[in-house]
């Protein structure tokens, strides 16, 4: 009797296997939702409708990129964390809203409360002001923040864009007076009008601006061909990188099976050069990574953030 009742259990799991497995291969059967958790426009929301409008035609259905923005990140971000653990509902990851807010603010939320499936693309951070700005160069920037309280526009107090503005502003010797927005673009909305003397932003949400001739670089993290003869931070003595990078998370524990064919979709897109071009045109440079050694360096990078907000607060 006991070997019939250890059989009959055997056979049972077995078949909840082999039903999961099942329904699983059926994966996607319908609309998956990449929540941005900023606002429209800037780089996590270019780079990520770039990515699902790529992927949707290798998955076969419809990939919706919706805006949640708030809390400098943490209103999406913590949106898709309680989210279910099913591969419909995913979230655009990034330096700000998973290596540095969890670790200088409290959130509900932390690196481990989330599957890292992938990384699309790198983008380099650069410090902007409006194109009939008083300051044409960064020393000129300097030399006003110095003198004045100049403002500067970022997206949360903790931020990645408010915290490495910090690290600039620290070893360059100035401090400036942030305006936090929703994202980099509106921040970007702001400098041109004329409402902020300067910001921290992405070349895709600084791009179309500087392009127009509407606003002006003054220093980068990287030399990019779009923006010839902007020096890099590097160029002042300026130690530290200051690149962002545009990603996508899962709720943590959902099924492998997601992981990778999400993955296997994504590898083939990144070698599109239409894909590619796309992205070349709002300044974002295909980065594409996924897989164990790619969540360790981000582990070590949480780590650092971890340990530097230790000691901000003492």
């Amino acid at each position: 009797m006991k070997n019939t009742k250890t059989t009959l259990l055997s056979l049972a799991g077995a078949v909840a296997v082999s039903l999961s497995s099942a329904a699983m291969a059926g994966y996607p059967e319908k609309p998956i939702n990449v929540i941005v958790p900023w606002g429209a426009g800037g780089d996590s929301d270019l780079t990520t409708r770039i990515w699902a409008d790529a992927v949707e035609k290798e998955l076969g259905v419809p990939v919706v990129v919706i805006n949640k923005a708030g809390g400098g990140g943490v209103v999406g971000t913590s949106f898709v964390a309680n989210a279910k653990k099913d591969g419909y509902t995913l979230i655009n990851a990034g330096l700000s809203n998973m290596l540095v807010t969890p670790n200088f603010s409290k959130t509900p939320y932390t690196f481990d409360t989330f599957t890292p499936i992938l990384k699309m693309t790198s983008v380099p951070l650069a410090v902007v002001v409006a194109k009939d700005s008083p300051y044409k160069t960064f020393d000129e920037f300097i030399a006003g923040a110095k003198a004045n309280n100049l403002t500067q526009g970022s997206w949360g107090a903790s931020s990645s864009g408010t915290i490495l503005a910090n690290i600039i502003a620290d070893q360059a010797g100035y401090k400036v007076k942030y305006v936090h927005a929703k994202g980099a673009a509106d921040s970007m909305v702001s400098v041109v009008g004329g409402h902020i003397d300067s910001a921290v932003s992405f070349p895709p949400a600084f791009g179309p601006h500087v392009k127009a001739d509407r606003a002006r670089a003054l220093v980068i993290n990287q030399k990019m061909d779009d923006y010839p003869g902007v020096p890099t931070f590097g160029d002042y003595g300026i130690q530290g990188s200051f690149g962002g990078w545009s990603g996508v998370f899962a709720p943590k524990g959902v099924p492998q099976e997601v992981v990778e064919k999400l993955t296997a979709a994504t590898t083939k897109v990144m070698q599109d050069p239409e894909v590619i071009k796309k992205y070349q045109n709002i300044g974002a440079v295909v980065d594409y990574r996924h897989g164990p050694e790619w969540v360790s360096d981000m582990k070590v990078t949480y780590n650092i953030m971890k340990d530097a907000a230790a000691k901000a607060k003492k």
